[in-house]
């Protein structure tokens, strides 16, 4: 699943100076101790005493590491990643005290919890911590020396563990959040990010119990909760006013009647296949003037498929293993059992 990061793009346009004060001595025993902490490895060389890390020219950003820095010479964000080493989480990040920005990704041999230090850091606008060995729980943020500017939260392909904390959407400008690819169990929590249009990456978890109703009313850009063992009712997602481009529901549980679902123009794609869905496809499905990518095979749905408007964009395996499903690009009605009629809303 794409998540709106961008971390490297935010970091190649940051400021760097060779600036240096007093607190960038601080910074760089931290980068020293976290150096340490990995168990010096050699990809981490150059992190030697006096090394100016916030000079552009000499600190060119490499396949395992990049720094930038502030106008006074303290750290802003660090990146580390395809690092050969087998260690614990450094906890001496948390010393890096006005950083902004940090993306710490495939390092499979970094394990043990994400120190819970890292909700101190309350300059933070982008987290990223991807793709390790790491287990634990999410990082509980409910101090009150939370990042209030964090805009974006990767913790996707770890082993993290435990429920979603509910403290997480207390975030007020948190716009982007993935917790996809972990081992998280329980129901999601009612809260719900308080952004305009945010997106949500609870994927490959889990995960049980109905989405939050008051999901109803957030306009998603991007939501995907595919492959856990979420039931219920998942319709209120969609609508003709929703503002959504891509929804994923696949693999779980969910059963609706999808007779009465209107799809706005706006959605390119969604997933709703491996579920239990019912009813007959709306016309608004063909009508749907962004719809490019959708995928409803692997449910109940039964009768007619809609007439004209988009349907020659779509294949019949976007339609396949159904129960009674009939019409173009599947075989004519003609030999098949008349659909029941769709339940009241």
């Amino acid at each position: 699943m794409y998540i709106r990061s961008i971390f490297f793009l935010v970091l190649l346009l940051c400021c760097t100076s060779s600036v240096l004060s007093a607190k960038d001595k601080d910074d760089e025993n931290t980068l020293l101790k976290i150096k340490k902490q990995l168990g010096d490895p050699y990809s981490l060389r150059w992190w030697v005493k006096g090394f100016d890390y916030c000079n552009a020219s000499a600190n060119v950003a490499t396949e395992y590491s990049y720094i930038t820095c502030t106008s006074t010479g303290r750290v802003k964000s660090l990146v580390l990643h395809n690092l050969d080493v087998t260690k614990p989480f450094p906890d001496g990040i948390c010393g890096l005290t006005e950083m902004e920005y940090t993306e710490i990704s495939q390092i499979p041999g970094l394990y043990g919890p994400i120190p819970s230090c890292i909700t101190k850091l309350s300059n933070l606008v982008l987290l990223g911590i991807m793709k390790t060995s790491l287990s634990g729980p999410v990082p509980d943020f409910s101090g009150h020396t939370k990042p209030t500017n964090l805009t974006s939260i990767n913790l996707s392909g770890n082993q993290l563990s435990g429920t979603i904390p509910p403290s997480i959407f207390t975030l007020p400008n948190l716009d982007s959040l993935d917790l996809s690819s972990n081992s998280l169990t329980g129901t999601i929590p009612p809260g719900v990010l308080q952004t305009k249009n945010p997106s949500l990456g609870l994927a490959n978890n889990s995960l049980t119990g109905e989405l939050p109703k008051s999901y109803g009313s957030v306009d998603f850009w991007l939501i995907d909760v595919g492959g856990n063992q979420l039931s219920g009712d998942a319709s209120f997602l969609f609508g003709k006013q929703k503002t959504a481009v891509n929804i994923v529901l696949a693999n779980n549980e969910f059963e609706f009647d999808l007779s009465y679902v209107e799809f706005s123009d706006k959605i390119y794609g969604f997933d709703l296949s491996h579920n239990k869905i019912y009813g007959k496809v709306p016309d608004s499905f063909a009508t749907a003037a962004g719809l490019y990518y959708p995928n409803l095979s692997f449910n109940k749905l039964c009768g007619e498929l809609p007439k004209g408007g988009n349907m020659w964009r779509f294949s019949p395996a976007v339609f396949a293993h159904n129960s009674c499903l009939c019409g173009p690009p599947l075989p004519s009605c003609s030999n098949s059992a008349p659909a029941p009629a769709p339940a009241s809303p």
